[in-house]
């Protein structure tokens, strides 16, 4: 059980209402009415629900966020070399060779937002190994 006599999938299926009715810019006054429970317990699943939004970023900085960029990278790459091949080929019409001039444009977009993004995962990387050495102190 959770607070009270309310069970926790009780609690956790009111706090997704709540985040979907928070994101569609609703008060709390609001929601407490929609939810039919106090402005308090409003207050105190904002809280929680905070909480949890951090602990998933926190989880995404101890995760290989480094690998999963790196994946991305290589896929842009894997898509602008089948649209480069498309390019090349003799056989393909005129609007094939536009559409996967397109997509190498977009790709190259992407790719360079992503390696501007890189510094940032560099920092989330070195924020994890400083997390993971306050562990071992916390410990």
């Amino acid at each position: 059980m959770a607070v009270g006599n309310t069970p926790k999938f009780e609690i956790e299926g009111r706090r997704r209402q709540l985040a979907n009715l928070l994101a569609r810019s609703r008060t709390e006054v609001e929601c407490a009415q929609e939810l039919g429970v106090s402005q308090a317990t409003i207050s105190t699943d904002i809280k929680a629900l905070k909480e949890q939004s951090q602990q998933f970023i926190f989880d995404i900085a101890k995760s290989d966020l480094a690998f999963f960029y790196k994946q991305e990278l290589e896929s842009i790459q894997a898509a602008k070399r089948v649209a480069w091949d498309v390019c090349d080929n003799s056989h393909s019409s005129t609007k094939e060779r536009l559409v996967a001039a397109k997509v190498i444009i977009s790709a190259s977009e992407a790719s360079i937002k992503l390696l501007s993004e890189g510094p940032a995962i560099l920092s989330l990387k070195a924020l994890e190994q400083k997390v993971d050495e306050l562990e071992v102190i916390r410990q």
